[in-house]
Parts: C-alpha cells; structure tokens; sequence
C-alpha cells in the first residue's frame, strides 16, 4: 500500500460499520450519508470516494480493511433495489466482492435501509424469503439473508448469508482467434477456454497450468499437485502441511504484471487438496487479490476455485463444495440445470463508529 497523506483538516464526516466475512474485512457505509465538512450536498460519486479510500482502509493510521463497501438506495438499474460499489485498499474500483455482498445485506437488514426503486419495501422481519437484487459493476447479484440459519450466531452478530452469483464465464478476450469460444462456462466447455500454461520464469516456478474463469471477475486458479506433476512448480510446495507458508505472492505479482492476453487482471488462487478433502468435497485455498494483496478469503475467488475443481475433476458436482481460506469456510454449489453458482456464507458486524477523514 503506497505512504498516506495526513492533513489536519478533515473534509469528511462518515457514519460506518466494520464487517467480515470469513476474514475478508470491509468497511461499509451508505454513499448518501457521507457529509462533505464544507457544506457541498451534491451527490457523492465512487470516484470521489475513491480519493480518500487509502485513508480510510490504511491498517496503521485509518480503519484498516481490504475493500470499502458502499450502499446506493438509488441505482442506476431499475430493477435493482440497491447498488452495491466497491472500492480495493488501493483506491481502484473493484467489480464486485463475493464476501462483501455478504455484509452489503446484512448491513441492509441490521439498519433497515430503505430502497428508493422499491414501491413496496422489504420485510426486514421477515423469515428466509428476503430476495434483495443489487446492483454491481459485474451485473444483477441476488442474495438471501437466511435469518433461521442454524449457523447464526446473534452473541456474536453473525448471520448466513446465500448469493447467486450468476454463471461463471470464460476469462478471456473474444477476439478472432477465439470468436467461436462462448462466454458463458458450462461442463461441456472446450478445455481450451479455461486452460492455460503461462510463463513465470522463476527459479522454483518456470510455468504454470492455469484454468481461468470468471464469476463476479477474474479468478486464475492453480492447483498444486497438477504443477508439480508437470514439473513446473518446485516439489515443496506440494507439503500439505506448509501449504499455509508457501510463498505465493512473487508468483502472483508475475501473473497480475502481466495480463497474458486477458482482459482484465485476475485474482490468483492456489489450491491444494488431500485424500480427505477429496472424500470430504472440500479444497483448501490461499489467495492473492487485486488492488488488496492476500486476503484470509475472497467469496468470488473461492466461486472460481469451486468451478475450476470441479471442471478439473478434483470435486464433485453433485453436492455443495467446501472450499476453505484461511479465514474461514465458504460453501459453494455450480447447480446444473441452470448453470447458476450458489455461495452460502457468514456475514459478522465487528463495530459501528463515525470518524473525520
């Protein structure tokens, strides 16, 4: 994260709630309720926003998050009821954040935000049959807060929450050599779409059999024991026991420098699975994110991780996939009528406080 400006003078007042998600740590507010110190009501833009997110985000000398996440009660999409903005450590907007859409409507419930598009307005009281519908920069997100989910912890202000993020599609450009590739990802997918060996050039790290896919952004998904079969990745790294060690933030820093003909960077996932994992559905994950570096869990990352191991054999279809970070466990399904991928996960409000930035 690059050096903060301090000035002494604030310019923002901002009522916030701090939230996480299996360890992937927000800082939430609404975007109208962000008062200018000089008395300029004109709307607040995510660029605007923006600007100060190093501020806010910096873990020293601000709140500390990963990602701002930001309420509009008024988005663009009328079918929509809230937009959902967010904003990386680093100030660039990000398109969307599986685990933050977790806390986005936990946040809706906890403080009953009032949708402007709504002629009739949520039940925030109600049992299990809340739909909200936001609006994100990477399309219509459906989540369902599950009030009577045995897993809610009211002590602990935890409540689980499902997503339907959309189908996974192929990470890639369409270009002419590619035009005849679709972009939505099903089973039946050319292996081709998903799957690349990319230069790293490293000493321990000359290639790297990728598979690349896309659910609410770009996920690059390395599987360990595959590389070192191959010959590509140096054998300690396949310890199951170091896995947690293993340094995979100078591979990352190669892939996300170089875009390998995609269009967009991609968050990087490495995956490991054990002979109980496999029996159990379940891979283990580390991840490195864009603009934010590694997180303890990334909700569209481990969307990404649950499809490439099942395209790859690792798990099976026909049950939810655990994919476990080091922040905690996220279940995943890739439904196969509809080609849908369902995330099942906690939402946890840490502390609510206002401060002057």
């Amino acid at each position: 994260m690059e050096p903060i400006s301090i000035e002494n003078k604030p310019l923002y007042k901002i009522n916030f709630t701090k939230m996480q998600g299996a360890g992937n740590d927000f800082v939430v507010f609404e975007k109208n309720k962000v008062e200018r110190l000089n008395g300029d009501q004109s709307i607040m833009t995510y660029e605007e926003i923006s600007k100060f997110t190093t501020k806010l985000s910096h873990r020293k000398l601000g709140i500390g998050c990963d990602q701002l996440i930001v309420i509009d009660d008024n988005p663009n999409d009328k079918n929509a009821a809230y937009g959902m903005g967010v904003i990386n450590c680093d100030g660039n907007i990000e398109m969307m954040c599986g685990n933050g859409v977790r806390c986005f409507t936990k946040y809706i419930i906890d403080n009953k935000v009032l949708s402007k598009n709504l002629k009739q307005q949520l039940n925030f009281d109600s049992d299990d049959n809340i739909e909200q519908i936001i609006e994100t920069k990477s399309g219509i997100v459906k989540t369902y807060p599950l009030l009577n989910h045995h897993l809610n912890n009211k002590d602990k202000d935890v409540i689980m929450v499902k997503v339907n993020m959309g189908t996974p599609k192929v990470s890639r450009l369409i270009n002419e050599i590619d035009c005849h590739i679709p972009k939505v990802l099903t089973r039946q997918s050319p292996i081709q779409s998903y799957m690349y060996t990319i230069d790293i050039g490293l000493p321990y790290c000359s290639k790297l059999e990728c598979v690349y896919v896309s659910v609410g952004g770009n996920q690059c998904v390395v599987f360990i024991d595959r590389n070192i079969e191959l010959g590509y990745l140096d054998s300690s790294y396949g310890d199951y026991s170091k896995f947690s060690t293993i340094n995979i933030q100078e591979i990352s820093d190669i892939i996300h420098k170089n875009v390998n003909g995609f269009d967009d960077i991609a968050n990087v996932e490495f995956v490991i699975q054990s002979p109980q994992d496999k029996l159990e559905n379940k891979v283990i994950s580390r991840v490195v994110e864009r603009g934010s570096g590694e997180t303890l869990a990334c909700g569209t990352g481990a969307c990404g991780v649950a499809v490439a191991s099942i395209l790859k054999g690792y798990c099976n279809e026909n049950t939810e996939v655990i994919v476990e970070m080091p922040g905690g466990k996220l279940l995943i399904q890739w439904n196969p009528n509809n080609n849908q991928v369902f995330k099942t996960g906690p939402a946890t409000t840490v502390f609510k406080s206002q401060i002057l930035i």
